[in-house]
């Protein structure tokens, strides 16, 4: 069970109280998260953690110090002391960004869920005993995970700031294996209880069956249906390779603000208050989030700032600071691709010769500037021919530009789904068609 906020502020208070001198950030993120994991339909691991973890930013003479603790060793006394030693011995700059103040935003938030927060073993497994029977009345084996958790966030400083929001997820993803193939599936929600796990099921399965005896497909050129897994996976690239104020500040985005570098199908943004996206109303400097349309109509718009990047541009914060100081920047972590006016059958229906890919899989950045990704597809590649889905193939290399793919979107799905990726950024997914798309082995 998560503290409650009054006791969380506590604890932030009685750290501020110790600061010998100088600005203080304190953030306390408590946490309760519990996991089931299975393999050969059947139950395998239980498992469950709670944790209090306390950092604390010192800024004063020109220097900064950060100190970390966590559970038992979380006191505010060594977290002063500790966070004080490291201001000590930090090299002086000649300029610091100051604490943000207060900015009146709210804290409330769509983004929690008692329902989540209180959920227990029985309920996921009943939920992984519908997913498990199914694939043995299909003759498949199923393996996987559901996750069930909550978060909460207290921010305070020295300069009146005082912020609290709470967030829940849960988690199911599965993958089901034949004698000759396998499909994937996964469902994200804020409440556990709206996690169709019937329907997740019904998918996996199709795509299982389907995807028996893979044939090889040459490499090349593809039009290409993409299913949201892998929409999301490049959106989530995207975002770490150029939306951020400081890539652009570096020289190092591809973002060329006011330029057409995608189709006009294409709008991407951050936007940390849409309900279907996982919202949560502040960042790590506790400021609250705005939304951000990064590409509007295939042209490059905004970028997303924090507190340092937004004082070089003379503009405000956005409100997507990570935990300060960093390298990173600002960091877009819900981010969307706007919805379209097809359905899946319609985007393949316009494919006269191309591929349907279900997701990809160890995705690695070649050349940021370029926006240039390499990686496989997984768990469900199929051919389209004539409009219709048919074969499968066997899984194939890509090494690709994300820019360049959506220059050629030529359709989206009206449908999104929630994809949860590294370091637990949120990215609202369609379904793509794009007209163009290698595949180099």
């Amino acid at each position: 069970m998560l503290r409650s906020r009054e006791e969380c502020l506590a604890v932030a208070d009685a750290v501020l109280a110790l600061v010998p001198g100088g600005d203080a950030e304190v953030t306390v993120f408590d946490s309760d998260s519990s996991l089931t994991r299975y393999a050969l339909n059947a139950i395998h691991q239980n498992v469950a953690e709670s944790s209090l973890s306390l950092r604390l930013r010192l800024v004063a003479q020109g220097r900064v110090g950060v100190a970390e603790l966590r559970g038992e060793a979380a006191r505010p006394e060594r977290l002063v002391a500790t966070a004080e030693e490291a201001r000590r011995l930090a090299p002086v700059q000649e300029t610091l960004p100051p604490l943000p103040a207060a900015d009146g935003g709210s804290d409330e938030s769509d983004g929690y869920s008692d329902a989540t927060a209180l959920s227990s073993p029985e309920d996921r497994a009943d939920a992984v005993a519908t997913l498990t029977r199914a694939a043995a009345a299909a003759s498949l084996q199923a393996f996987g995970a559901f996750s069930a958790g909550a978060s909460q966030v207290v921010i305070a400083n020295t300069r009146g700031l005082r912020r609290h929001a709470r967030r829940s997820t849960a988690s199911l993803s599965t993958v089901m294996r034949g004698d000759d193939g396998a499909g994937y599936a996964d469902r994200h929600a804020v409440d556990i209880g709206s996690i169709d796990v019937r329907g997740l099921a019904d998918e996996v399965i199709e795509t299982t069956l389907r995807n028996q005896r893979a044939t090889v497909a040459e490499p090349g050129v593809y039009q290409v249906v993409l299913a949201p897994y892998a929409v999301a996976e490049m959106i989530e690239y995207l975002g770490y390779m150029g939306l951020g104020a400081l890539a652009r500040q570096e020289g190092r985005s591809f973002m060329r603000p006011g330029e057409q570098l995608m189709s006009t199908m294409v709008t991407i943004g951050d936007d940390a208050h849409d309900p279907a996206g996982m919202p949560f109303p502040f960042d790590w400097e506790g400021v609250s989030t705005r939304p951000v349309t990064c590409i509007r109509g295939g042209v490059c718009a905004d970028f997303v700032y924090d507190t340092p990047t937004a004082l070089v541009d003379g503009v405000a914060s956005t409100g997507h600071a990570l935990p300060m100081p960093n390298t990173s920047g600002p960091s877009a972590s819900h981010l969307y691709a706007a919805a379209g006016d097809d359905d899946i059958d319609t985007l393949v229906g316009g494919v006269e010769n191309g591929l349907y890919v279900t997701r990809f899989w160890y995705v690695r950045d070649v050349h940021t500037l370029r926006t240039v990704i390499t990686g496989m597809t997984r768990e469900g590649t199929f051919r389209i021919e004539k409009g219709r889905m048919t074969t499968p193939v066997r899984d194939l290399r890509f090494t690709q530009s994300i820019v360049d793919a959506l220059s050629s979107a030529s359709g989206i799905s009206r449908t999104r789904s929630p994809q949860i990726g590294e370091d637990d950024a949120v990215v609202l997914a369609p379904a793509m068609r794009l007209d163009r798309f290698t595949f180099t082995s």
